[in-house]
């Protein structure tokens, strides 16, 4: 699913992998959910996290994260859920380096609760 959201040809200045964040942004709730379940279930894949003793912590309370249905993660910070809603509530909104499509994507990251 997440590579039918990925740009093919990413600005010069990009590194990674670029998101069309316009169609993530049409996604149902729904859909919107299980995008992002899989973006995060794609740490544990490529990062080994949740096996072998190495499990990732919340940047904000220092708290082990349960699973990646918990796991936000925010220009490489790894947040629980719950922290990244009030950080992001105090914090991200004000980043005046996000494209107006990039703070709605945040900002319903923020409100997300993966079943």
């Amino acid at each position: 699913m997440i590579e039918d959201f990925v740009i093919k040809e990413p600005l010069a200045f990009q590194f990674g992998r670029a998101l069309d964040y316009e169609k993530i942004l049409a996604l149902s709730d729904e859909d919107f959910a299980r995008l992002y379940l899989e973006l995060m279930t794609e740490y544990r894949d490529k990062d080994g996290w949740w096996s072998n003793g190495k499990i990732p912590t919340c940047s904000q309370c220092h708290t082990e994260i349960p699973g990646p249905k918990e796991l936000r993660c925010y220009y490489g910070n790894s947040m629980d859920a719950s922290c990244f809603r009030e950080f992001y509530e105090r914090e991200g909104s004000k980043d005046q380096h996000e494209s107006k499509l990039t703070k709605q994507y945040w900002e319903r990251v923020a409100k997300l609760v993966i079943p």
